[in-house]
């Protein structure tokens, strides 16, 4: 009879278990899954009361749009005008995140390793209050911050400036890859760079031909995170960009949305397309940001 309950109350957990596991599974990718579906409906379908997720109509027109204008010539007037300018502008603004993007993690990774490594490797007055400092910066708010950088953005000529993102975005990409440079670096034994100071390489020539390649996973991990924190970026590409000339793709989706009405299956796609460079990253390096991940996570 005991046995009867331990195997009843182990088959309990497990159902708790999976059905907790499937909630998450809902709750983290519905957005994601109903966004890629709504791409494919039209606008009419997409407006419909009560929603649905499979398209009755499934169309590629959202999509097409932005591969040939010509394809917005079957389209209402208001459609036309809404979404023909952006059409226009998104390779543009795919080509600001991109730089922006790629410009912030190649940073990231430099000059994160080369002010990880001391933090790792030596003991200095006050370098735990510095690492807690850094930290610290990423609690205030950014609302709070807005106006201080927008007037420096101004006084530098940097606002509407992709090098004024890359800046902006530095501020509060580079904290977190310190702290994981720091913690990977402490993994490495330290006896692979005190062999390198026998053959009479120097500390940075140690570090570069030692301890960086061997570091690669938590390089790559940096470098994505910083990538996605940059690609996404919302709020001050909004307020620090005014023209095509540094606009990233997060705001210019939004000019989908207008007085003359959203135009939802074209949003989707852009979203869609916007989504796509960044998710083929991390599904190519997967297992490198894991590895990475854990190996920083677990030496303080």
């Amino acid at each position: 009879m005991s046995r009867l309950r331990l195997r009843r109350g182990r088959l309990v957990r497990l159902v708790i278990l999976y059905l907790g596991a499937l909630v998450a599974f809902v709750y983290l990718l519905g957005p994601f899954a109903w966004v890629i579906l709504s791409s494919f409906m039209t606008r009419a379908e997409a407006m419909a009361v009560p929603p649905h997720w499979i398209p009755q109509e499934p169309t590629l027109d959202n999509y097409r749009v932005y591969f040939d204008p010509r394809a917005l010539e079957g389209y209402r007037e208001e459609t036309r005008l809404t979404v023909g300018v952006v059409v226009r502008e998104v390779p543009a603004a795919l080509r600001n995140s991109t730089v922006v993007a790629f410009s912030v993690a190649l940073i990231n990774i430099i000059l994160g390793a080369i002010t990880a490594y001391p933090f790792a490797r030596l003991q200095f007055p006050g370098r735990v209050p510095l690492l807690v400092l850094y930290l610290i910066t990423r609690m205030v708010p950014g609302l709070a911050l807005v106006l201080p950088l927008y007037l420096l953005m101004r006084q530098y000529q940097l606002l509407d400036n992709p090098l004024g993102l890359v800046v902006v975005y530095l501020t509060f990409t580079m904290p977190y890859t310190i702290w994981i440079l720091k913690n990977y670096f402490q993994t490495i034994p330290r006896e692979l760079e005190e062999a390198a100071y026998v053959d009479g390489a120097t500390w940075r020539q140690a570090m570069v031909r030692v301890l960086l390649p061997v570091s690669l996973p938590g390089l790559i991990t940096v470098g994505m995170f910083s990538f996605m924190a940059s690609w996404g970026e919302f709020f001050y590409a909004l307020l620090l960009t005014t023209t095509l000339r540094a606009r990233t793709m997060p705001v210019e989706a939004t000019f989908l949305i207008g007085e003359l009405g959203t135009e939802y299956g074209f949003l989707m796609a852009a979203s869609v397309l916007a989504i796509i460079p960044p998710l083929v990253l991390a599904l190519l390096f997967q297992r490198v940001i894991i590895q990475g991940i854990a190996a920083g996570a677990v030496k303080g």
